[in-house]
C-alpha cells in the first residue's frame, strides 16, 4: 500500500464559493443557493500523452476511475460506472475536448443539480501538471467530489507509476480527506 502522508502532500486542493448572481435564477424567479467550485492540482512523474490516455482510453480508465461507455466525442454523452465502492453512473455532457490538453462537461449524478467538470493537462518537461475543476456544486456536495476526486487521482497516480490503482483503500483515504475537504468549505 502507497504511504499515504506523501499522497496526500502532493495534491493542492480547493474549494471557492461563487455566490448567486441576479441573472442566475430558476422557474419561480427564486435565486439557487450559491454554488461551489472544487479544484485539485497535482503533477505526474508522465508525460502528457500518458496521462491523457489514461483518461480517454476505457480500458485505462476502468482500472482506476470506472467503466466508459457512449460517445465520447463533443456534443457526445457517456457513462461513468464508477468504480467500487460507489458504482453509480455519471452522465456526461461532453462541451469541449481537446486532446491531449482539455476535456469538460456537464456531469449529471443521480438526485443532484448538474454541475461541471473539466480536466486541464499542461506539459511541464518530462511531467505533466494536472488541474480538475469541479464547478456549480453545492454546499452539500463540495466536499465529497473533493475528496473523491481526490480518491481517484491517487489511484491514476499507482496506475501511471506501473502500480495495482486498488491498492489504494478507500475508507483509509476518506478517513483522511474527508476532515481536509470539510475544512476547506468552511474556509469559502
Amino acid at each position: 500500500m502507497p504511504d499515504l502522508d506523501l499522497v496526500l502532500g502532493s495534491t493542492a486542493r480547493s474549494i471557492t464559493r461563487m455566490p448567486t448572481t441576479d441573472h442566475d435564477t430558476r422557474s419561480g424567479g427564486s435565486a439557487p443557493a450559491d454554488t461551489y467550485s472544487v479544484v485539485l492540482r497535482r503533477s505526474y512523474d508522465a508525460d502528457i500523452q500518458d496521462v491523457w490516455s489514461a483518461w480517454t482510453t476505457p480500458s485505462r480508465l476502468s482500472r482506476w476511475l470506472g467503466d466508459l461507455t457512449g460517445t465520447p466525442q463533443v456534443g457526445g454523452v457517456v457513462q461513468l460506472t464508477m468504480s467500487p465502492p460507489d458504482q453509480d453512473v455519471a452522465t456526461l455532457h461532453i462541451t469541449a475536448c481537446v486532446p491531449p490538453t482539455q476535456v469538460r462537461a456537464r456531469w449529471t449524478w443521480p438526485d443532484e443539480p448538474d454541475s461541471t467538470v473539466e480536466l486541464l493537462l499542461e506539459p511541464t518537461g518530462t511531467t505533466t501538471e494536472l488541474t480538475l475543476t469541479h464547478s456549480r456544486t453545492t454546499a452539500a456536495t463540495a466536499v465529497q467530489y473533493g475528496y473523491g476526486w481526490e480518491d481517484f487521482l491517487n489511484r491514476l497516480t499507482e496506475l501511471l507509476a506501473g502500480r495495482d490503482p486498488a491498492a489504494i483503500s478507500w475508507a483509509d483515504a476518506q478517513l483522511h480527506l474527508q476532515p481536509l475537504w470539510t475544512e476547506l468549505l468552511e474556509k469559502a
